[in-house]
């Protein structure tokens, strides 16, 4: 199974190798990744600048609609040109630039669509943008905005946080779990899932048909103290209920590096392979 591998905001394709190491040393050699970096240069964290010299990000200051449809018609020409792909493994803010693909193209008119050239999709702590939905018309009220601000700002000051932890090398093999054990600021209750007709503000029973990710198999990886949490559910509410998988990795917004979780992301991997007939 050949997978594109997209970093989230402000690392790179060299972290996100890093961080996904554990889980794929565990598959064989019929699995392949291609690690990109987004388009748009970025600030590095202040405690990562010791060791890395450069970050990149998949969504500009605005955040507009226009600036994440850029990005998206951007990496559609690189996958068109380096592809076609098995899955497309996104993590955090390049959840949002992949979705606008599926989505845009969802909705145009029939004769306007285009075969997409990917078959599969791995949501690792997704990010959902409101900017596409609503540009779509879709149902985004203020309630749903506060959450998404207010979570935001909680992930926003636990990686500040990383400023002060020393290690950084050993932060990027064992993972950053420390970080994420006081949930007390958090706004979820990871022990049960929210309603679909009120998912932290958002009505998924409003939404027509074709505003979800369909004819796609969908992995959903998120982890039960990531700050966003949220978002994460909203993804997996945005796509199809007989096309995807859930998985709770029981920590932060990261990719956990102890054996067990690392094994079971392996067999999520396999299983999608599997599904897919992907032959080793």
């Amino acid at each position: 199974m050949h997978t594109l591998m997209l970093h989230g905001h402000a690392t790179s394709a060299f972290i996100f190798k890093a961080q996904t190491g554990q889980f794929r040393s565990k598959l064989d050699k019929s699995f392949t990744f291609d690690f990109v970096d987004a388009p748009i240069p970025s600030e590095l964290p202040a405690s990562l600048k010791r060791v890395f010299k450069t970050a990149f990000t998949w969504i500009d200051e605005k955040r507009d609609v226009e600036s994440v449809r850029d990005t998206a018609h951007w990496l559609l020409q690189y996958m068109e040109q380096n592809g076609p792909y098995d899955c497309v493994c996104c993590f955090s803010q390049s959840a949002a630039i992949v979705t606008t693909l599926v989505l845009d193209n969802n909705l145009r008119p029939p004769e306007e669509r285009i075969s997409l050239p990917f078959k599969s999709i791995v949501f690792m702590n997704a990010n959902l943008e409101y900017t596409l939905l609503e540009a779509h018309g879709l149902p985004v009220g203020n309630e749903a905005r506060g959450h998404k601000r207010a979570a935001e700002n909680i992930l926003h000051a636990r990686t500040n946080d990383l400023q002060n932890l020393a290690n950084v090398m050993t932060l990027m093999s064992k993972g950053t779990a420390g970080m994420w054990k006081d949930t007390s600021a958090l706004l979820h209750d990871a022990s049960s899932l929210p309603p679909k007709n009120d998912c932290f503000g958002l009505d998924f029973t409003a939404f027509p048909r074709e505003a979800f990710i369909t004819g796609l198999q969908t992995v959903h990886i998120y982890g039960a103290m990531d700050p966003i949490w949220l978002s994460s559910v909203q993804m997996a509410y945005l796509c199809h209920a007989n096309e995807k998988n859930m998985y709770d990795h029981q920590g932060g917004h990261d990719v956990p590096r102890s054996p067990k979780v690392a094994a079971n992301i392996a067999s999520l991997f396999r299983k999608l392979a599997k599904s897919l007939s992907v032959k080793p």
